[in-house]
């Protein structure tokens, strides 16, 4: 059985299984992940992994490469049907949210998977496995727009990077056109956040002073490029996601304190609100009146809930806080009166 410094070393190559890897290049990789170990002992699991015949040496000294020869399950590998069905899910619903194809043996994995869920349904099991692939989808909440796109080689770069806790040398686009400025950005990758319609990636900066800066946001759409630098920068230990996200304006989430909030719906001819249904918070209370009801709950005053409110103004009303309500009021003011009156469409172009 493979010890975990071993299974380590195999990972880091199975992230580029079909490379030939520079033995400083590969020791790098390995103590960015155990950092504990020495060299002298990194290059001991090298020779026992070659004496394994899961890696092949090529070269001597300075010239020393290491390739891979283990490949993961073998073209026979048959997962059971749910881990199977599991893993397909995955790939279906958070394809991005899995480094593409780093950890170990987790495509053969999924070619496996393929390969059992595409066997002649003899076995009601997998009949009903192949069902289910199609009775499950998800429907991003937001705003009507499509996402953009986002290079696949960039994105695979990307992730393998910060599989890795790699360092990234990126072109960076910084306007939403094709022909915006290009800047030039050395980091290390610290996350992936998905906000629809985007996809964000938290990154450290270096400076050129050689200090690391605090992490920041880049969208991943407007990468032009990305090359891989090596392990030039060190993760900050301490970093939280969840606090970076909390303290982040552009998500939306939590931008400010909660505080309660007070709605009046009303329910027009007695056709039942989707504010019954949709709870939106764990202290919501419901207070019934003629022709609806009134909301009461802890709520955060974001964008998000603005535009919520908005979406339903004809028949919600909000009462409280008082700041929220006249922020809702001047927009629903301004768009009356650009909609009082009749279109006024532009004028054809003239030939």
């Amino acid at each position: 059985m493979l010890t975990l410094e071993e299974k380590t070393v195999l990972d880091v190559m199975a992230s580029q299984s079909q490379r030939a890897w520079p033995s400083g290049e590969l020791k790098s990789a390995v103590l960015a992940r155990l950092p504990q170990l020495g060299e002298k002992t990194v290059r001991r699991l090298f020779v026992k992994l070659q004496n394994a015949r899961l890696i092949q040496r090529d070269g001597e000294g300075r010239n020393t490469q290491w390739t891979l020869l283990a490949r993961g399950p073998r073209d026979s590998m048959r997962p059971p049907v749910d881990l199977s069905l599991a893993l397909l899910k995955l790939r279906q619903l958070a394809r991005h949210h899995v480094p593409p194809g780093v950890i170990g043996d987790f495509q053969e994995y999924l070619e496996g998977a393929n390969r059992v869920l595409g066997m002649s349904p003899s076995d009601s099991r997998i009949r009903s496995a192949q069902a289910w692939v199609g009775k499950t989808a998800r429907v991003e909440p937001g705003y009507p727009m499509l996402a953009p796109e986002v290079d696949d080689a960039v994105f695979d770069a990307v992730c393998a990077a910060l599989y890795r806790d790699e360092s990234l040398a990126i072109a960076y686009r910084t306007a939403d056109v094709p022909e915006g400025e290009l800047r030039d950005y050395l980091v290390l990758p610290y996350a992936i956040v998905e906000k629809a319609p985007f996809w964000y990636l938290v990154v450290s900066l270096r400076r050129s002073s050689g200090a690391q800066g605090a992490p920041f946001l880049l969208r991943m759409d407007r990468i032009s490029t990305v090359q891989s630098r090596g392990f030039i920068m060190q993760r900050d230990a301490g970093f939280d996601l969840a606090a970076f996200i909390r303290g982040e304006k552009i998500f939306e989430w939590f931008p400010e304190p909660p505080e309660p909030v007070v709605l009046r719906v009303t329910e027009p001819n007695g056709v039942r609100s989707p504010f019954r249904a949709a709870r939106l918070a764990g202290d919501q209370r419901t207070t019934e009146e003629p022709g609806g009801f009134v909301l009461t709950a802890t709520l955060t005053p974001s964008l998000a809930l603005r535009n919520l409110l908005l979406g339903h103004a004809a028949t919600v009303e909000l009462l409280a806080p008082e700041h929220l309500r006249a922020r809702i009021a001047a927009e629903l003011s301004a768009a009356a009166r650009r909609y009082e009156g009749p279109a006024v469409t532009p004028a054809p172009a003239a030939e």
